[in-house]
């Protein structure tokens, strides 16, 4: 990965989280998606749920909302983005089209696999975590946050600052977000937890497999973000799932029968039986 001027950095056995400041376009239709999903809820008929717990309920953003909103197309540029910079990282590009099969895989495809809303109040926390057991499969997560109580965000200054840097590698403040890795194996130079405080507009890509929490704060104020899992296929992968979906419809079995064609595919549904 190409850093500054004559400056590259490979670590291919650490999980990148990348982040990135969206633009303000963005953020002001992301917070109209939140604020959508929030008011949505309040009238559902989980609506008894709405304000949570000390875990706070999540709240499932529906797929057409993306698309209503015009953030599908920006979305999908940072997961390219993203995956090019996993590629970019050692050999995990050439180790991919080994251990994966029908490579080597040329172009990825990405989706929305899901998406959700937290918004998080006083004395609310998410315990530890991952996305990548849930039941939609997904490759990569996302968090952005849209909402920080002035009593825990930071600056871009106070964490640009060479000389107080806030996001502490042990410890961690209120309502940070911690992820933790699989480093730590060289206490010198790696580490397996990462403290990020909340900034607003910040979106954050990591791994669906990397766990991690978010802490509890003190005071007034709400603490929203939205995370987002995303899906990712080679069109190697593509082509492999289209020929053996064709194979399929081409020699579907159903018990004891061989069904060879559309036509005998319908007859077996009128209750037919096709001779092998």
């Amino acid at each position: 990965m190409k850093m500054g001027e004559n400056w590259h950095v490979h670590a291919p056995w650490a999980q990148l989280v990348c982040c990135t400041e969206i633009p303000e376009d963005k953020l002001v239709k992301l917070m109209a998606i939140s604020n959508e999903t929030l008011d949505e809820a309040k009238t559902s008929e989980d609506k008894d749920n709405y304000h949570g717990g000390i875990i706070p309920q999540p709240w499932t953003i529906l797929y057409d909302k993306w698309e209503k909103y015009g953030v599908t197309d920006y979305l999908m540029e940072m997961v390219e983005k993203y995956m090019q910079t996993i590629l970019w990282n050692g050999n995990v590009q050439s180790n991919l089209n080994t251990t994966i099969p029908g490579g080597p895989h040329t172009h990825w495809h990405a989706r929305i696999a899901g998406g959700w809303v937290v918004s998080q109040k006083e004395n609310d926390y998410i315990p530890v975590h991952a996305h990548d057991n849930q039941t939609e499969s997904c490759k990569i997560s996302s968090v952005l946050y849209l909402k920080v109580p002035e009593q825990i965000g930071w600056t871009r200054e106070q964490i640009e600052r060479k000389d107080s840097n806030e996001m502490k590698i042990r410890g961690g403040e209120d309502g940070q977000i911690v992820f933790t890795g699989v480093g730590g194996a060289d206490l010198f130079s790696t580490t397996h937890m990462w403290n990020v405080p909340p900034q607003q507009g910040w979106l954050y890509l990591f791994p669906s497999s990397i766990t991690h929490q978010v802490y509890p704060f003190k005071g007034k104020g709400e603490r929203r973000g939205i995370s987002i899992n995303f899906d990712v296929i080679s069109t190697e992968q593509l082509q492999t799932i289209e020929e053996s979906v064709k194979k399929q419809k081409e020699n579907i079995t159903y018990n004891d029968y061989k069904i060879d064609t559309e036509e005998d595919a319908k007859a077996n549904s009128m209750g037919y039986k096709v001779k092998i």
